[in-house]
């Protein structure tokens, strides 16, 4: 996870300031699910 740009306050964070880099999911796992 890449941050990108420089923040003063944890509470100006936005979700535009992250970027992931280098994810490799797992496959999908499958199952049931009762609502």
């Amino acid at each position: 996870m890449r941050i990108k740009r420089d923040v003063t306050s944890i509470f100006d964070f936005k979700f535009e300031d992250f970027e992931l880099t280098g994810y490799d999911p797992d496959p999908l796992i499958k199952g049931a699910v009762a609502v």
